[in-house]
């Protein structure tokens, strides 16, 4: 076990809620070998839970399932941390210190510790993103080791609110019985899971499509330099969607099937009724479907695209926009973006030390945050089950007995009795022998 780690995580979706297995090897690489889900609506909203119990009851079954499929016992998890109220602010710490003074790690540690009990209001300190260090007027990024007189830390803060984490702990510790490992930030999650050190370096915006909320995270020199998160996502489009007299889950079904960022010219071609199994699409036709979606898309994509200027850092995004999330498979969402921004766009791929023990769940982009929690997790979450084969191997010693003492043999029993009955048998033979010689 310490040359390979099993961690295992949960993540708590508007849509779904999924829960997962990797193992963690020493080489770096990760494979996942299991994935679970469930339903979330009613539940869980814009990524914050709503319904404890339900939600509780939902998390018991994954967990039962995921104890069926991997080489041991889960005994802590890890959860990703997201919703519609987490996002970063900008914080400084500032200390004078004796001149000549060496910047160490119990330094820097102290500055992001005071960091943390800056006052928000209506909000907690999740995380403490350190970016770049003021070292007597000199920008450093990493300043351990330097000297000065004066110091002055700029990191981001993550904050959202308080009910997120408590409604977590109510879940998962005391309802499900299960140890929480550690909280990680869902955004941070995703880039582990798909950006590359050259994008984040170079600069990139990496916006995940989720059900309830659109969250942006902007990398800049390998840094975390933004993030917000959007109360707009896929579920909005299903719910526009349900206005042209459809029941939700026949408005999920045509969004999948004809969803389109971009509507094409209508044309005769182009009007036609919609043919969905179950569905009576009689009244409903193409091209209202098509302005719904774009309608509600574009929305979402405005929103992205002025909180990209509100960066600050629109024109130093050399490696463009990714995407991913559930609701980023829509139709022409690439195309629809690059308009909007000017940047180029392209779809989210995992990292490559990734592989997965079942194929079927390789790929598919709803599970890219999921596997990010594996990627940040640090702990072994498993108990490793033993197999017979390693009992058995086990050479038992048996107890050293104490010979017990020789007992002395008892000697033979006489086969004509005691000497008393000896001598009165003697008796009366011979008196049986006189009286037999009177008589002769």
């Amino acid at each position: 076990m310490d040359a390979e780690k099993y961690i295992a995580a949960i993540e708590l979706g508007t849509s779904k809620i999924i829960g997962i297995v990797g193992q963690k090897n020493e080489d770096g690489t990760l494979q996942v070998l299991a994935i679970e889900r469930e339903e979330s609506s009613g539940c869980i909203k814009r990524g914050c839970i709503q319904n404890v119990e339900e939600a509780a009851n939902r998390v018991k079954k994954i967990i039962t399932k995921l104890g069926n499929r991997v080489p041991g016992s889960i005994n802590k998890m890890y959860v990703g941390v997201g919703g519609q109220s987490v996002r970063t602010i900008s914080h400084k710490v500032r200390r004078r210190l004796a001149e000549d003074t060496p910047v160490t790690e119990v330094l820097i540690n102290s500055l992001h510790a005071e960091s943390r009990t800056f006052p928000v209001f209506n909000a907690e300190i999740m995380d403490v993103v350190p970016n770049e260090y003021l070292i007597d007027n000199h920008l450093e990024t990493n300043p351990v080791g330097t000297f000065c007189s004066d110091i002055e830390a700029n990191l981001k803060l993550i904050i959202g609110r308080p009910s997120i984490k408590k409604n977590i702990e109510r879940c998962l510790f005391e309802r499900s019985k299960m140890q929480i490992a550690g909280y990680i930030i869902s955004a941070q999650a995703t880039a582990a899971a798909l950006l590359t050190s050259n994008e984040k370096s170079l600069g990139c915006a990496l916006i995940d499509f989720g059900a309830g909320t659109t969250t942006l995270s902007i990398y800049k020199d390998d840094l975390l330099r933004y993030m917000i998160t959007i109360p707009f996502g896929g579920k909005n489009i299903t719910k526009d969607i349900g206005t042209l007299n459809v029941l939700d889950t026949d408005a999920e079904k045509l969004k999948i099937a004809f969803g389109s960022a971009i509507s094409t010219p209508i044309t005769e071609k182009g009007i036609r009724q919609l043919g969905i199994d179950g569905l009576d699409s009689s009244k409903i036709k193409y091209q209202d479907l098509c302005h719904v979606i774009e309608a509600r898309i574009e929305e979402i994509v405005e929103n992205v695209k002025e909180q990209i200027d509100a960066s600050g850092y629109a024109d130093q995004l050399s490696a463009g926009i990714i995407i991913t999330g559930g609701a980023s498979q829509l139709r022409e969402l690439p195309e629809l973006l690059h308009q909007k921004t000017g940047l180029e766009v392209k779809r989210g791929t995992l990292q490559k030390n990734i592989s997965f023990a079942n194929r079927t769940e390789a790929g598919n982009p709803a599970y890219s945050q999921a596997i990010g929690l594996l990627l940040l997790g640090e702990e072994n979450c498993m108990t490793k089950k033993v197999s017979v084969t390693e009992t058995e191997s086990e050479v038992v010693t048996p107890p050293v007995q104490k010979e017990k003492p020789k007992k002395t043999p008892k000697p033979p029993k006489d086969p004509d009795g005691p000497s008393w009955w000896k001598n009165l048998k003697n008796k009366a033979e011979q008196l049986f022998d006189e009286n037999d010689a009177k008589l002769s």
